[in-house]
């Protein structure tokens, strides 16, 4: 193995990478605010600090993409396969190694001393997908402020609440396009700058959606085609992102229901919403919903004209976010939507229940909540009538946060899967604070159940960061884990900010980082076969298994092929591992 003999020898060697074009948006300034537009100005963007987690990439850059959706410049063949051209490293599986290695190596020397440079670094590691993104939180609140000063949208002047044009008046103020009124709203919409104080950052953080709540509404396509160019800008090919829908099923539910509801009353009412004449109707429109929404983004990012950028490569699918402070029968008629709609759109893969879980409403209801999805898991997951995946947002509660007398702590994570049928967990703060925590951990391993590991917002949301996050308990007990932004523009983050703040925080090696990506997509919900025996020993399925000339992410072989072209998982599995060789090959 050959390590670089000194950090200026590796930051000699980084750039050399922005003359290839492995990654433009890499090759800015480090650390400044940026946001980015559908045109792919700006790159991973954030704050730069730590108590942040941004500062990942920064920086102007047209284009704000790689050159090949997030995979870089091809390096031409040689011995190993693409990538860099080396011609005497052996065979591509030997090769894979040796660039491994000194990927490896360098990393090592970044995170010596060198956080700027380690930043950059991560900003260009592929990073696979990023599974807990919430659409809303996804955008920078720059980008917002741009949209509502196109739509002559005005801000209160003190609660810093967007208004539409006709509330206008002398405390609703025109949307500045600059100055310390455009900075205000920037704080007041963001964590940026936050300092606890009359207000708590946990507030502050869920306080933002309500203010922001009219520009995202109206800008929904713009928002989506806004997270796809972030995520091709950081080396990312995958993302579930999480917004509101299946409101139409969920109005016929409430509709339907009065009085109280309760688990035994769940089969009746699930009987009269699907025996009403309107149903079929009510759920034709959901279905819209979400194939509008897939159809209308690609078309603001000009995905089927003739030079389509690199965001349109990123395969974005849907999360129905169910807000679990919701009326009970409302939660319970959006979650029948979502495994209705899953059997009928592609796009929509999961459901999962959102609002603040500390929340009292979220804390009485959470039981209840389980309860719908164990029922509805029995309708249509053991009868093969939906593919609908479950993931849920549990254990995000500290003591702190926790209502006088709450054990909600004890027991969410559990309830969520075994009762929720959870197949990942968000956030999973409180792991050790679970009845038998070790037990359930290995229960999670024996299931496969992934932790998504929001670090910024565990930090600025329960001030749970460093030594006190459980990521490296989790991964002590071989639970499988991903990192993931949660809400990257509120946090002034993003995922290669997340890997910085992973790094940094938890001293995570390189072949950690690379591992959590790997899993990362063998916990999407992409339809078909793992391309993995083994993620963490990287050993792949028997088609495709190394050969003398064909490596893991090389050109696949007959066998290997015809195996990638049965499975969307496999197929996005082994792009990244393409990624991984063309990165590290070029180091």
């Amino acid at each position: 193995m050959t390590r670089f003999a000194s950090l200026s020898a590796s930051r000699a060697s980084f750039w050399s990478l922005c003359a290839l074009g492995l990654a433009l948006s890499a090759c800015g300034d480090s650390g400044t605010d940026t946001t980015t537009t559908t045109s792919g100005n700006g790159g991973a963007g954030g704050d730069g600090t730590s108590a942040s987690g941004g500062g990942a990439t920064g920086g102007e850059g047209t284009g704000g993409a790689t050159t090949s959706a997030g995979g870089g410049a091809t390096g031409g063949e040689g011995t190993g396969g693409e990538g860099g051209g080396v011609s005497d490293c052996g065979t591509p599986t030997e090769c894979a190694a040796q660039w491994e290695e000194n990927a490896s190596s360098y990393y090592d020397d970044l995170f010596l001393g060198d956080r700027d440079g380690l930043a950059m670094f991560l900003a260009n590691v592929p990073k696979g997908g990023d599974l807990h993104n919430h659409m809303t939180g996804a955008v920078y609140a720059e980008t917002y402020l741009g949209w509502a000063k196109m739509d002559g949208d005005c801000i209160n002047s003190s609660t810093f609440a967007a208004v539409s044009s006709g509330q206008c008046s002398a405390t609703n103020l025109a949307t500045p396009a600059s100055g310390p009124f455009f900075d205000s709203i920037v704080r007041a919409w963001s964590m940026k700058d936050f300092m606890p104080g009359a207000e708590t950052s946990h507030d502050h953080f869920f306080a933002t959606f309500g203010k922001v709540g009219l520009v995202a509404g109206a800008h929904r396509n713009q928002e989506l085609a806004d997270l796809a160019t972030r995520a091709a800008s950081e080396n990312q090919l995958y993302v579930e992102t999480m917004f509101n829908m299946g409101k139409n099923i969920g109005q016929l539910s409430t509709d339907i229901w009065s009085g109280t509801l309760s688990a035994s009353d769940l089969p009746g009412l699930y009987a009269s919403i699907k025996a009403a004449p309107t149903f079929a109707s009510e759920l034709a429109k959901d279905v819209a919903t979400v194939d509008q929404a897939y159809s209308q983004y690609r078309g603001v990012l000009g995905c089927s004209g003739a030079n389509p950028p690199p965001a349109c490569a990123v395969d974005v699918r849907f999360v129905s976010q169910v807000a679990r402070t919701g009326a009970k029968d409302l939660v319970f008629g959006q979650l029948i939507s979502a495994f209705e709609v899953a059997a009928k759109s592609p796009h929509l893969v999961a459901a999962n229940l959102s609002s603040p879980e500390d929340d009292s409403t979220s804390i009485n209801n959470y039981m209840l909540h389980m309860a719908m999805l164990d029922f509805l898991h029995q309708k249509y997951a053991t009868t093969n009538l939906s593919p609908l995946h479950i993931t849920l947002h549990a254990g995000e509660l500290t003591p702190d946060v926790l209502p006088p007398g709450s054990t909600a702590n004890t027991f969410h994570i559990r309830e969520a899967v075994e009762l929720g049928h959870a197949e990942r967990i968000g956030h999973g703060i409180d792991i050790l604070s679970e009845s038998d925590p070790i037990g359930l951990m290995d229960e999670m391993r024996q299931q496969g159940v992934l932790v998504e590991v929001c670090m910024s917002s565990n930090a600025q949301i329960l001030n749970v960061s460093g030594n006190s996050h459980p990521l490296a308990t989790y991964m002590d007990n071989q639970v499988p884990v991903a990192l993931a932004t949660d809400d990257q523009g509120v946090s002034r983050s993003s995922l290669a900010g997340e890997y910085l703040r992973a790094a940094t925080d938890q001293g995570l090696s390189y072949k950690q980082l690379k591992t959590m990506a790997r899993d990362s997509l063998e916990h999407a919900f992409l339809p078909g076969t793992t391309l993995w025996i083994s993620v963490s020993a990287a050993t792949p399925v028997t088609p495709c298994e190394p050969t003398d000339t064909m490596g893991v992410g090389t050109t696949p072989n007959a066998t290997c092929q015809a195996f990638l072209d049965g499975s969307e998982k496999a197929r996005a599995q082994w792009d990244l591992e393409r990624r991984f060789r063309i990165f590290e090959s070029q180091l």
